[in-house]
């Protein structure tokens, strides 16, 4: 199975899931979703996640490495420039936002040079 594919799967399942949290109207994956949102409006998020994607591009445990970027960054704009408390939700939400943002810029790379 080729990247595009397993690529594509992974983004129809997202997808899906988060279709079905808002048609049946469950409030976990709509928060969840409204909050992922809004940190993907953020610029340093975004940012960060695209230099990250870039910088790291080709090394052999590439999401392991975006994963610790991930936690890392979120830690940081929670912390010290949001300066509010740490709590798992808005960590998590900040974490998955990071690597959907990489994961839609590797996609759409794939989809370039195919």
């Amino acid at each position: 199975m080729s990247k595009t594919k397993v690529y594509f799967g992974i983004l129809i399942a997202v997808i899906s899931v988060i279709a079905v949290g808002f048609i049946m109207n469950i409030d976990i994956i709509t928060s969840f979703t409204h909050k992922c949102l809004n940190y993907a409006g953020q610029n340093i998020l975004s940012v960060s996640a695209a230099i990250c994607a870039f910088l790291f591009l080709g090394n052999k445990n590439y999401w392991l490495i975006i994963l610790a970027c991930a936690a890392i960054t979120a830690l940081i704009i929670q912390s010290v420039i949001i300066a509010g408390s740490l709590n798992v939700i808005n960590l998590s939400a900040m974490i998955l936002t990071f690597m959907a943002i990489v994961f839609l810029m590797n996609f759409a790379k794939l989809l370039i040079n195919k």
